[in-house]
């Protein structure tokens, strides 16, 4: 059995960092303030604020940028504004300029999903205020930036993930306690994994009040198995392309998106509950480190360098706090700078340095 260790981060160990950056030539942290209607760049090598991108399609209105995300070309990066009429919104990453927006035709939208080609898009409906009742996605292309297709899901999906084959895609249904596996040639659901407490459990079967509440994914590097955080459980599940559920583990209270390093041996997730990243053996889905990240309120989103060295975990804030940016060096879960940055701060990305 690994050793869990807990590591803590004292005020020191924390770089405050402030102000702008000269350019967004290099690599750059997309992060959205959700309560301010931004998307801020950050420059991952020392946390500062380059570059502030409003993403406000109601002046005056709370429009909220949710969810964000990278092609995997890094050419194009994608951010969804989630009230209102909520929107797609497209932009080139060589000067960070928005080239397109999409009126989506949803009551919400939460985390965008790309295929490997880059040419589609899904944006999950995730609508609270149903409590329940069936909602969807828009599948959008990326040639015309068209709604081409809506589909009929489960209760308020969160998220849209591609496998890095571009064989499956995966959706977790908060409210449903459901992971749902869509074939992604034809966008059919194949697989409806119920998870309840237990695994094989059906789900809730009172609508809008889930016991388990899976929120995100994430995909192993050879396509074969997906892991899912289960919020109100403290918990992830592995479950395989035939939709069974293979592993369960306990994990810090809240555990909310989820990462896996590129060789596929580590799940990275932050803690909303516990002000933690967890670091998960992926095999056993055992807690093998706790890395304490201050004291900034709900660790929600995270994402890797490409080398899988570095976590770069965004923390929500709350009605009387910022939310805030730290990066974390896995190899010994010292944090080497900290950011404030924006209000309700949720969905973050890596994106590269655009190409010449």
């Amino acid at each position: 059995m690994s050793r869990t260790l807990t590591r803590t981060v004292t005020a020191a160990a924390i770089g405050l960092v402030a102000g702008c950056g000269a350019g967004d030539e290099g690599p750059r942290l997309l992060v959205t303030s959700g309560f301010t209607d931004e998307v801020l760049l950050l420059d991952p090598a020392d946390g500062s604020i380059t570059r502030r991108i409003a993403v406000d399609p109601r002046p005056g209105e709370r429009d909220e940028p949710h969810g964000v995300a990278v092609s995997p070309d890094g050419r194009y990066w994608w951010v969804t504004a989630a009230h209102g009429d909520p929107t797609l919104h497209l932009f080139e990453s060589a000067g960070d300029r928005r080239v397109g927006t999409v009126a989506l035709g949803l009551p919400g939208a939460g985390r965008p999903g790309i295929s490997p080609d880059g040419g589609t898009v899904i944006v999950p409906d995730y609508w609270l205020g149903g409590t329940g009742e069936t909602s969807g996605a828009a599948v959008v292309r990326m040639d015309d930036l068209a709604v081409v297709q809506r589909l009929e899901l489960c209760p308020a999906p969160h998220q849209a993930a591609y496998s890095p084959n571009g064989r499956w895609v995966a959706i977790p249904c908060p409210l449903s306690d459901e992971v749902l596996l869509l074939d992604a040639a034809d966008l059919s659901v194949r697989h409806r994994v119920g998870l309840g407490l237990a695994p094989g459990a059906p789900y809730t079967t009172e609508p809008g009040n889930p016991l388990v509440r899976p929120m995100n994914v994430a995909w192993s590097p050879a396509s074969d198995r997906v892991w899912v955080t289960l919020m109100r459980q403290g918990a992830v599940a592995a479950i395989d392309t035939t939709g069974v559920e293979r592993a369960r583990g306990a994990t810090p209270r809240q555990p909310t998106q989820i990462a896996v390093t590129p060789d596929g041996s580590r799940l990275i997730l932050p803690a909303r509950g516990d002000f933690l990243l967890a670091v998960l053996d992926s095999e056993t889905i055992e807690t093998v480190d706790r890395i304490v990240l201050a004291d900034d309120p709900h660790p929600h989103g995270v994402a890797l360098s490409p080398d899988g060295t570095m976590a770069f975990v965004a923390h929500e804030g709350t009605t009387r706090s910022t939310g805030a940016v730290t990066a974390v060096r896995l190899e010994d879960g010292e944090v080497l700078w900290r950011t404030a940055a924006g209000v309700f701060t949720l969905g973050i990305a890596w994106r590269p340095a655009p190409e010449d």
